[in-house]
């Protein structure tokens, strides 16, 4: 038996009667002042909602079991549609379901649609501060986009200094029984107050202070409740390093945390940058004040085109000092505008992994340290040709890598396992840091190196590394020059000359953690000291700019061992000699 509708849906009907009213029979209906008169009238906002490309993102993105995330940054420029679609889930968690994806009134129509939340619930908006954030920017959205007849006068509830603290949902969308509440605090509050309700989700607008988080996290055990970040990465930096790097879509392994950054140019409405297409219509000086967008989505790419107008984001962008735009236009962290490769992206730069052909030429890179673990890094030189720096190389791609500890003998062994997994025997080459690889190293039995105990221990074809003066500036150039797209014949288009694995190459202090975290000293032409041991191996390689060679056959050391009998028992009693051979065997 159906639920008898209950006497909002009466207000519901109403209201819409009402914008229908001068709309008389037989005359055509302009479906966009329909629209507008519904979306204005504060009715259909969140059912009429569109998002922009990121925004969509943010919603529909899955893990690789097909699941929303437990947690979710959208890290985003300034006017990038974060703090809207935040509010969007927001009301759509506390109703059960998503209004915008409610496709021909049917539930089955959008995989999005249904969320598994219990109904009614408690929710948390955090924001930055109480008297500026909720009156400026929290409310607002909130009563902009949750229909007027969801809820009644008393279900908005101020606090103390008369700001809006709590609001209910009295009703869903569909004029049904809710009552979900949504609680705001801001960060100028004490930690300790966080603690007293066990939230069933979390929506933090802007990052809040590390103790504030923990505070929020402890109610969370009993529930465990999905939560989300939008923000400008102006502040937080924290949050890179606990949840941003470790996120599945970012060269992370955890596949609860996903982070989709967005620039402030995924919002603009009259041109697509990814496109460079710019759509007339759009443009707010041909369109009548009032008036919805003409054209929703891009011509070239098809997706949905953003809110803000090209001209009104040049003009912010103009007041920006240079530190501060990469974060507030393109979402970058504020704290890392000083990277060392600014170029590299998760999209671009990192590939599906696959079994390195047997044909491929094996290059290895080791950076010895005392104190912690030594970088062993492994990579494959494909036979294609590309230019770098004026000269004929070949496309890197960077397959494995090991963060080995123990004495030389034992990382010998962790790398010798490492190259069977990976089904060869040598490298072309081990590029050793130069510094370690000539150190002394006192043993028992006297002194030693780097290099010598290395090659005591089975590892061959060592090089140094180049260490003459002006080599480092030099090999972020070629690093940088191997970033570019390059244009593969064999697959007719053009993508970076080196690359890293996406699965094996993420991980906690891994070549993508290091080469995305590498910055300049502030003021300065020197690297940091943090996250350079794996950017020096990629230089280390970047400054031989090997060229392939196809490896040469390997013989299975019982073959030759067997080969070596053979040959012993043709010239037995004979004048045999191992050195004629070139190979040392027993007597």
């Amino acid at each position: 038996m159906k639920k008898p509708r209950i006497e909002t849906n009466q207000v519901f009907s109403d209201s819409i009667q009402k914008v229908m009213t001068e709309f008389k029979e037989g005359k055509p209906i302009d479906q966009d002042k329909v629209k507008g008169e519904l979306i204005n009238s504060g009715l259909a906002r969140l059912l009429l909602m569109q998002m922009n490309r990121k925004q969509e993102e943010f919603v529909r993105i899955k893990n690789r079991f097909g699941r929303t995330p437990k947690r979710r940054l959208f890290t985003c420029g300034n006017k990038g549609g974060k703090t809207e679609v935040g509010i969007a889930e927001d009301i759509a968690y506390g109703m059960g379901y998503r209004p915008w994806l409610y496709k021909k009134w049917k539930t089955d129509g959008d995989p999005d649609y249904k969320i598994a939340v219990k109904i009614p619930n408690q929710g948390l908006i955090g924001c930055e501060t109480m008297l500026e954030s909720v009156p400026g920017k929290i409310e607002p959205t909130l009563r902009k986009l949750i229909p007027s007849y969801c809820t009644l006068p008393d279900d908005w509830k101020n606090g103390s200094q008369g700001v809006l603290k709590s609001v209910t949902l009295r009703y869903n969308f569909l004029g049904e029984p809710c009552g979900s509440v949504i609680n705001i605090r801001s960060y100028n509050q004490e930690a300790r107050t966080f603690e007293g309700i066990d939230y069933d989700w979390e929506h933090w607008d802007e990052p809040p202070d590390v103790d504030i988080l923990q505070a929020a996290e402890r109610g969370k055990i009993t529930t465990n409740a999905p939560s989300w970040f939008t923000m400008t990465p102006i502040s937080g930096a924290y949050i890179r390093n606990l949840f941003s790097l470790k996120a599945f879509n970012n060269g992370g392994t955890d596949d609860e945390i996903a982070d989709i950054r967005g620039s402030a140019w995924d919002n603009c409405q009259d041109w697509c940058r990814p496109c460079d297409i710019y759509i007339k219509e759009n443009d707010p000086n041909n369109v009548e004040p009032g008036k919805l967008r003409p054209v929703d989505k891009c011509p070239g790419c098809g997706k949905i085109m953003g809110f803000v107008s090209r001209e009104g984001l040049d003009e912010y962008f103009k007041t920006l000092p240079p530190e501060q735009r990469e974060s507030r236009e393109e979402g970058h962290w504020l704290f890392l505008s000083g990277m060392v490769y600014k170029e590299l992206t998760v999209e671009t730069h990192m590939y599906d992994d696959f079994e390195i052909p047997k044909n491929w030429m094996k290059v290895e890179v080791v950076d010895p340290h005392d104190a912690r673990p030594t970088r062993w890094l492994f990579g494959a030189v494909s036979p294609e040709d590309i230019i770098v720096n004026g000269k004929t190389a070949n496309r890197i791609y960077w397959f494995d890598y090991l963060l080995a500890e123990g004495n030389v003998d034992e990382i010998a062994r962790q790398v010798k396992v490492k190259r069977a997994n990976r089904n060869y025997v040598e490298p072309a080459f081990v590029i050793l840091d130069a510094k370690f690889g000539v150190k002394t190293i006192k043993i028992r039995l006297g002194d030693t190196s780097w290099e010598d105990e290395l090659y005591n221990a089975g590892i061959k074809n060592i090089r140094l590394s180049h260490s003459n003066p002006g080599d480092i500036s030099l090999g972020h150039k070629i690093v940088k020059e191997y970033l570019k797209p390059h244009y593969s014949v064999l697959q007719g288009k053009s993508f970076p000359g080196m690359l890293f694995a996406r699965d094996a190459c993420r991980g906690e202090r891994g070549p993508w953690e290091d080469m995305t975290s590498y910055q300049w000293k502030p003021g300065t032409e020197k690297p940091e000291e943090a996250y350079k041991d794996m950017c020096d191996c990629v230089r280390y390689l970047a400054l031989e700019q090997p060229t392939y060679q196809e490896p040469q056959k390997e013989i299975d050391p019982k073959v030759l061992e067997f080969l070596m009998e053979e040959k012993r028992n043709e010239l037995k009693g004979g004048n045999y000699s191992p050195l004629a051979w070139g190979l040392r065997v027993s007597a």
